[in-house]
This record gives C-alpha cells, sequence and structure tokens, in this order.
C-alpha cells in the first residue's frame, strides 16, 4: 500500500500557505479597515461634499489657504514653503480668503485658480475670528470658501480620497462583512497549517532546524523586536504628520505593516519549531552564559572542599572559627568606624545566625548518627542512615554504620539460613530413620511372640528396648524440628488447666510411684481457665513429668503449684535433682543438651526445648531456675 505524503512536509504546500497567508490576511485587513471606516461614517454620505473624507480634507486645505494669505511670514519664508507644498499635493483645490462676510467683505488674496460652476466638485466655508497678538479677539473675522474641481489631478489628496469614496459609497455593507470574515478564517487556516509543518522536512521524520532555528532565542529575539521596531518607524512619521500625500501615506503603511508581519511570521514559526524539538531553552546565550557560571563554580567548590577534605576535622573546626572570629572582629571595628555601621552590624549579626545554624545542623546530624548506632546495638539491623544531605566526616562516619549494620544482616541471615538448613537436614534423616525403624519394631513384636530360647528373649528384650528409644527420638527429632520452625497447628481455646495437670500426674502415677517419689499438688481453688492447646500442653506436660521420673532424686517431693496473677494462669513443678547440675538454666534448654552430663539415663535432650517453643506457639512463657540441685519449671498462659 503506497505511503500517504505529509502535507506538512511538503515546500510546494508550504509555499501556498504563506501566500494564502499573504493574500488573505490583506484581504481581512483591507475589509476590516473598510468596515471601520463605514462605520464611523466615511463613504456613508450622499454626495462626496457631504462626507467626512472630504471634510477633513478641506478642512485642511483651507487652514493652509488662510495661512498662506493672511499669516506674517519668518525671515527664511518657511510658511511660504510650507504652505506651497501643501497647495501642490492638494491639487484641484482652489480658494479665497475674505476679511469679513464673503458678499461685501475684502478679498485678501487666493489660492489656486478658482474653477467653473460647473466644474466645482464640492464647495465649503469656513469662518476664522482675527485675533490680536495677544490671543485677544479683535471683532474681525475671516471667511475662506473653499472649492475643489471635478477635474482633479491623479495622485491628489483630494484624488485619492474621492476614488476611497466611491469604492466605499459603492461597497455592500452585510456581504463585505462575510468576505472579510471568509478571509479571515482563511488566514487563521493558513497560520495553523504553517504552525503544524514548521520544522518538518521532506525525507525526515524528526524536527529538523533551519538556520534561523539554531540562532539563540534570545538573540533571536532582540533581533527581531529590533528589525519589527524599524519596520513600525514609517508608521510613526505618518502619525506625526508631516503633510506627507495621503497616497504616500497608505503606500508607507502597507509597506510597513508587510515588513512587520513578515517578521513576526517568522518568529512564531521559528518559536513554534523550537518547542516541538524540546528543551528550547538550551538554544538561548542566558542558559549557556548560566551554565559556565555553574560549571567554573563547581569546580571552585569542589576544589575548595578537596582542598578541605586534606585537613584533619580538628584543624577544620578551628581554622573555621578563626575565619568567622575574624570576619567578626572586623566588622566589629566597621561598625564603630564607618557612616554604614549598621549595615556592617546586619552582615555581623548574620554571621553569628550562620555559625549557630551549622552547630545545629552538625548536632542534628551527629544525634541522627548516635540513634542510628544505639539501634544498632539493640538489634535493629535494619536502622539505615540518609546521608545524602551530610559532608565530610559525619558522612563518613554514617556510612560505616550503614555499612556496618548491612554487614550484620548478611551474617544474620547466613546464619538464619545455615540454621534453616540444619532443622530441614534433621527433619529429613528422622523421615529417613522413621521408615526402616518401624519395620524393626514391628519384626521385633512379631518375634516377641515367637518360641524362643531363654538367651534369644533376652536379646530380643535389649533390641525392644533400644529400638524403642530410637523411636522415641526420631519422633522426639521430628517434632522438635516442627516446633523450631513454627510448622505445627495451634488451635487456641479456653481449657481447665486444673483438669489437664490432674489427668497428666495420673498417667505418671506408677512411674513416680517407681522412683520413690511424691507429688505435692496446690492447684487453684475451682477451674482455672486459660487460652491453650489441649494437645500442645499436654505434651510439655509429659516433656516435664518424664525429666523428673528420670532426673529426680528418688525419696524427695514433687512441687506442682498452680496460680492466677494479673490476667495471666501460672503452673511451676519443682524437684531435687539425682545428679549436679553442671548446666545453667538456658543451655539446658538448647537441643541436645541434659542435666545427665554422663547421659547414663534415658533422653534425647530435646524435651525442654520442644516444651519451650511449645508454649511460645500458644502465646505463652517457659522459663527454667536452677538453684545448686534445685530444678524449677515455670510456666505461664493468657488467662
Amino acid at each position: 500500500m503506497e505511503k500517504k505524503k505529509d502535507l506538512r512536509q511538503s515546500l510546494a504546500a508550504k509555499a501556498a500557505a504563506i501566500l494564502l497567508l499573504i493574500v488573505a490576511t490583506a484581504g481581512a485587513v483591507v475589509g476590516t479597515t473598510a468596515v471601520t471606516l463605514l462605520s464611523c461614517g466615511y463613504g456613508a454620505a450622499n454626495t462626496f461634499q457631504d462626507d467626512i473624507l472630504c471634510k477633513e480634507a478641506m478642512s485642511s486645505a483651507m487652514d493652509s489657504a488662510l495661512s498662506y494669505v493672511a499669516a506674517e511670514q519668518d525671515e527664511y519664508g518657511f510658511s511660504i514653503h510650507y504652505n506651497q507644498t501643501m497647495m501642490e499635493r492638494a491639487g484641484g483645490f482652489a480658494a479665497q480668503v475674505f476679511l469679513g462676510d464673503p458678499a461685501n467683505g475684502k478679498l485678501l488674496g487666493g489660492w489656486s485658480d478658482v474653477p467653473a460652476e460647473n466644474d466645482v466638485l464640492c464647495r465649503q466655508t469656513m469662518a476664522v475670528d482675527v485675533r490680536d497678538d495677544e490671543g485677544r479677539r479683535t471683532g474681525e473675522y475671516y471667511t475662506v470658501v473653499g472649492y475643489v474641481s471635478k477635474d482633479l489631478p491623479a495622485g491628489s489628496n483630494f484624488a485619492v480620497r474621492y476614488s476611497i469614496y466611491n469604492q466605499l459609497h459603492n461597497m455592500p455593507f452585510s456581504l463585505t462583512i462575510l468576505i472579510t470574515v471568509a478571509l479571515a478564517v482563511c488566514a487563521l487556516a493558513a497560520l495553523i497549517f504553517l504552525f503544524c509543518a514548521a520544522g518538518h522536512k521532506a525525507g525526515h521524520e524528526e524536527i529538523c532546524l533551519n538556520w534561523q532555528d539554531r540562532v539563540p532565542l534570545d538573540l533571536y529575539a532582540c533581533l527581531a523586536v529590533g528589525a519589527f521596531c524599524i519596520a513600525m518607524i514609517p508608521v510613526l512619521e505618518v502619525g506625526g504628520g508631516g503633510g506627507m500625500p495621503f497616497a504616500l501615506q497608505i503606500g508607507t503603511i502597507c509597506l510597513s505593516a508587510v515588513g512587520g508581519s513578515c517578521v513576526l511570521l517568522a518568529a512564531m514559526l521559528t518559536l513554534a519549531t523550537r518547542l516541538k524539538k524540546g528543551k528550547w531553552w538550551r538554544n538561548t546565550v542566558c542558559w549557556r552564559a548560566v551554565r559556565w557560571c555553574k560549571r567554573l563554580w563547581r569546580r571552585c567548590w569542589q576544589a575548595f572542599v578537596e582542598l578541605v577534605r586534606i585537613l584533619p576535622m580538628t584543624w577544620r573546626v578551628i581554622l573555621g572559627l578563626l575565619a568567622v572570629l575574624g570576619a567578626q572582629s572586623i566588622l566589629t571595628l566597621l561598625v564603630f568606624d564607618s557612616y554604614e555601621g549598621f549595615f556592617f552590624f546586619l552582615v555581623t549579626v548574620g554571621l553569628d545566625v550562620a555559625l549557630a545554624g551549622a552547630a545545629a545542623w552538625m548536632t542534628i546530624q551527629l544525634q541522627k548518627v548516635r540513634d542510628t548506632g544505639s539501634a544498632l546495638a539493640a538489634g535493629d539491623l535494619e536502622a539505615q542512615l540518609d546521608t545524602e544531605k551530610m559532608y565530610f566526616d559525619v558522612k563518613r562516619h554514617a556510612e560505616d554504620l550503614n555499612a556496618i549494620g548491612v554487614g550484620m544482616n548478611k551474617a544474620v541471615e547466613q546464619r538464619l539460613k545455615s540454621e534453616r538448613l540444619k532443622t530441614e537436614l534433621i527433619t529429613n534423616v528422622s523421615h529417613d530413620i522413621k521408615t526402616p525403624l518401624t519395620s524393626i519394631v514391628n519384626y521385633v513384636d512379631l518375634l516377641k511372640k515367637q518360641d524362643l530360647p531363654p538367651d534369644a528373649q533376652e536379646y530380643l528384650m535389649v533390641l525392644d528396648r533400644q529400638s524403642r528409644r530410637l523411636k522415641k527420638l526420631t519422633e522426639d527429632l521430628v517434632e522438635a524440628s516442627k516446633a523450631a520452625t513454627g510448622n505445627v497447628t495451634v488451635n487456641l481455646e479456653p481449657i481447665v488447666v486444673n483438669e489437664i495437670i490432674h489427668q497428666a500426674i495420673a498417667d505418671y502415677e506408677e512411674k513416680l510411684a517407681a522412683g520413690k517419689l511424691e507429688m505435692i499438688v496446690n492447684t487453684y481453688e475451682g477451674n482455672l481457665m486459660a487460652l491453650a492447646d489441649g494437645r500442645l500442653l499436654w505434651r510439655v506436660l509429659d516433656n516435664l513429668l518424664g525429666n523428673v521420673c528420670k532426673y529426680a532424686m528418688a525419696g524427695t517431693r514433687v512441687y506442682v503449684d498452680l496460680s492466677a496473677q494479673d490476667g495471666r494462669v501460672f503452673l511451676s513443678m519443682k524437684n531435687i535433682s539425682r545428679d549436679p547440675l553442671n548446666v545453667s538454666a538456658e543451655e539446658l534448654m538448647e537441643r541436645f543438651v541434659r542435666g545427665d552430663a554422663s547421659r547414663h539415663t534415658e533422653g534425647s535432650g530435646l524435651g525442654l526445648n520442644i516444651a519451650r517453643s511449645f508454649m511460645d506457639l500458644m502465646g505463652g512463657g517457659f522459663e527454667l531456675y536452677v538453684d545448686g540441685d534445685l530444678f524449677k519449671a515455670e510456666l505461664s498462659l493468657r488467662a
């Protein structure tokens, strides 16, 4: 499919638009002038003699005739020369000047030859009072009778005005308005097209700049304003009078209008092209000068900053204070020894304010650095400082703190990743061990039902005991891994803590009796409710009572106390350890740590760690206290 031609890139279309703009604008201006003149009464009289065009010219010509006949001449004959010039330009005009009434007055003189009665086109009479040297009326008056001949010389003022009158008088007013509006619309359409086509060139999709578009905009604007003013000078000359012929006045105005319009059109088109191209302000002398000054200032400032950075911070502060104090000393002397002391006093105050502002700024920056350091010390590794508006040593220290936070964050993330991998390894290994272990336990159960020799029965009991111990260890590993990662379903609901404690103690009654342990239970009177998951709380109590049966000294008492305080339920369990507790309470809650250092009792070292994880999942608390051989576990739940 043939690509449609873009008229904006066509040189012929642009030339046609310019031609149309010139013709339509000229027609619209002429039409507007005609409509304006008609609206003001020009050309509206039935005869030329009664029209404003004739009256204005005759009034001026009769003034010149009166001046020519009655006025005194200067030594250079300027008035004579001026009036003769006006007589030549007012071709076809004649006048007679009388002292008094023309019927019985004295004829003082005339201007040109009076035409015959049949050749008179216009006739007009004007009376002017005679005044003395002091401007007072003398009682006499001049009468000027002006005549315009039908035989008018070509190009004279009256010939031009008569021609204009005939054209205006015969011009239909409504049709002229319609034609003027149509021409104005055509001119506007051509101007809009030229604006749209500005910058477009055949064979180029982007905006192209010509020679005048490359001239700096502010320089171009100055040249355009100058050219426009030069084009308007003749119009000012015409407006100032000077006796210029009427035809020449019209021609001068037209030429000035054409010149000024060309300058305006060129300026508007180049402005449209620059706006389309974008970033027009960069092609200006002012922009280039500002950019050059900015670069120079930046280089000087960088050199000064580098010089200051070389100095230690202490010397920088000392030199800065000395500079401020020195300037203040000089200004103080000027305050007392100068007529402009108040100005220097204001400068001194400004220096003090600037110094106070710098101190405040430094204090604020140091406060931010200190707060960030405190946040990092408190464990907030995400704390960061915005160093964009900081400078010198404060900025360097802030960047170091940010780097510390980032480094610590990476270390923590690496440790968490290692802990997660270790947890996943334990879980995966535990699952892999659980499958063959289940088979071993099942086959041991089958062998126990067989009739085996006594020695084999003894070996079978060892296998049964150790396989079940290994199964328990595997289950604890899986449970500890789930508790550590939070991969446990928690269903919190109000439960009666008294009942679950008594049930747990009842399940361990035989083991407690076998260990010769006496349970002393002090529970809350009545039912004490707490928000917990019954399954997880049972598992916690099971681990604690299991530890009591394994590690409590035989023949001692175990105390279980239940109480409520400040909206929470507290449960404590105390016993005397059989073996010396050579580890701290915190170490006891770590994984694979046992109070039995000799490890001659059964246990995985995971019970307390699992219990603490379950209490955390329920939103409760789990604390251990070790005082000599006294072991105490305290649980807390939300009531």
